[in-house]
């Protein structure tokens, strides 16, 4: 009980504009988001909220995958009970959708993608590495931003980018040649304390390696995949003009000439359907519309 009455202090929000302070969301989207690096200096428990260091522990049996990350990104998944044990053997441990684990993350992911509007999805990732350990050279199809809990690490990020907006990661294979063409590139240097944020667009080389006390991260991932605006626009000439029974009508070229000039008719008939639907689109409420089909698919997705 609280004996002097007065009310305990509410948790800070799990926003983005928590996440980012003292920057703005608006100056965030504006000149970094997908852009270029962002680097955000805190405090020791600025990310309490999202969840406390003692608390990645719990839950993993509930994740949908655990890898243990070697040198030269070598890695294989692992149970909640080899953790320990590939740790002490100098691996990376990397939790995907440590937020099936944590709430207090679900409802962080929840509320950040619907702050900026974001189509896509967000989830976050757990990140343990003992000393020296950490991932190798590589870029991210996805906005990665870390969130430092405890230790620290040191991140190299390129200056220029690998690929605009990639669709898949960078290759596993080759590694050493990798390394050879991204050595003439020109790279920035920082170390993460916990409180710290480092934001790095999709497509942007970079590697980490944890400091003498080891390293303790989380990672909110901001996925473009299947939610940029060509995915869509595709989705939503796909959605309406699936009712269209003309448009249904399988693909065939049949065997006669008179199939021939039958199926171009019938092509140029369903061509002009999605002429006016992207006429359609092109007016100014495109975005309401858009956004409608994005949250279709998030529905979807449930």
């Amino acid at each position: 009980m609280n004996k002097d009455n007065t009310k305990p202090k509410p948790k800070p929000p799990l926003t983005l504009a928590a996440l980012l302070y003292p920057i703005s969301v608006k100056t965030f989207l504006e000149d970094y988001f997908g852009k270029r690096p962002l680097l955000v200096r805190g405090r020791p428990g600025k990310f309490d909220a999202f969840m406390k260091p003692d608390k990645f522990i719990y839950g993993l049996d509930r994740v949908p995958e655990i890898r243990c990350v070697f040198n030269e990104l070598r890695q294989a998944t692992i149970s909640p009970q080899d953790i320990r044990e590939m740790f002490e053997a100098g691996a990376t441990i990397c939790v995907t959708g440590i937020d099936s684990a944590h709430s207090s993350l679900r409802s962080a992911a929840r509320r950040i993608k619907k702050e900026i509007g974001y189509a896509g999805s967000v989830d976050f990732r757990g990140y343990l590495s003992p000393p020296g350990s950490g991932f190798d050279i590589h870029y991210d199809a996805r906005v990665a931003t870390t969130l430092q809990l405890e230790g620290t690490k040191t991140w190299w990020y390129s200056t220029s980018l690998g690929s605009s907006f990639p669709t898949e990661n960078s290759s596993r294979e080759n590694m050493s040649e990798i390394r050879r063409n991204v050595s003439k590139m020109k790279f920035e240097k920082v170390v993460l304390f916990p409180g710290d944020l480092l934001c790095i667009p999709p497509g942007i080389w970079h590697k980490a390696q944890a400091g003498e006390g080891g390293s303790l991260a989380l990672n909110m991932a901001f996925n473009h995949n299947g939610a940029t605006v060509l995915d869509l626009v595709l989705q939503e000439l796909r959605d309406t003009l699936c009712t269209d029974i003309g448009c249904r009508e399988p693909f065939y070229t049949g065997t006669t000439d008179n199939s021939t000039k039958q199926l171009k008719t019938h092509i140029a008939q369903c061509v002009t359907k999605v002429s006016d639907m992207l006429n359609i689109m092109g007016d100014e409420n495109v975005i309401n519309l858009l956004n409608k089909t994005s949250k279709r698919l998030t529905q979807h997705q449930k």
